[in-house]
């Protein structure tokens, strides 16, 4: 089984971050969620801890996805602990997985990310699960995450610290970043997708065709 690959996502809200990371994983048959704003749609969603562990068993060597919406985010480090066990099991029965981590700042620090957090992150890609960890706050958040991440996809964000944290930690040009936009009416969003084995990122844009994205990536490759 090949290794799994940490995507790390960053943009304010609505600017199409999630909408990427939807699209990347439409078609995964195992996924887990920490979606603390319940806003995945078509998945098994549980809003306490005994449901959690309940679908988590019912789901060992079966296609499901599940979302975790609890009341508190102090349930972060249990559901991470979740996640490693879920990682494992799927691996062992010899299928991949997918882990996603919405809005890291809410559970994370810039100093360090949270144990069981962080073992995910640094340790786990070998059990052959990818991982997405989205952020509206990259200067508030994590940045294992981003130091550890095969692929950056950066969208529109609105404060200028944020702009300069998403700078330094990706290396991308911060003139780059400053140009993102995203235009709600019109139904157009940049991004930035940079593959940081290859040293290479481009520009694109997220628009709409009756309803569905539309990802429209650049052909010119830029340095990183």
């Amino acid at each position: 089984m090949k290794s799994g690959i940490l995507t790390a996502a960053i943009g304010s809200s609505r600017s199409g971050k999630t909408q990427y990371v939807t699209s990347r994983t439409k078609s995964a048959k195992r996924v887990l969620i920490w979606d603390i704003k319940g806003e995945y749609v078509g998945v098994n969603r549980a809003r306490n801890r005994a449901g959690l562990l309940s679908m988590i068993k019912g789901a060992l060597g079966k296609p499901c996805k599940i979302a975790y919406t609890p009341d508190s985010i102090g349930d972060f480090s249990f559901f991470c602990q979740c996640a490693q066990t879920w990682v494992k099991s799927q691996y062992k029965a010899g299928f991949q997985s997918v882990l996603i981590f919405e809005e890291t700042a809410d559970v994370t620090s810039p100093a360090k990310a949270p144990d069981e957090y962080g073992i995910i992150l640094r340790r786990y890609l070998s059990y052959g699960v990818d991982i997405y960890a989205i952020t509206q706050r990259p200067a508030e958040s994590d940045k294992t995450a981003v130091g550890n991440a095969s692929i950056l996809r950066i969208c529109r964000l609105q404060l200028d610290r944020d702009r300069k944290s998403a700078s330094s930690d990706t290396g991308l040009p911060l003139v780059v970043i400053d140009n993102l936009g995203a235009d709600q009416d019109a139904g157009k969003f940049d991004y930035i997708t940079a593959d940081t084995g290859r040293r290479k990122w481009r520009s694109g844009q997220l628009t709409f065709s009756n309803g569905k994205p539309v990802f429209t990536d650049s052909k010119n490759e830029n340095p990183l």
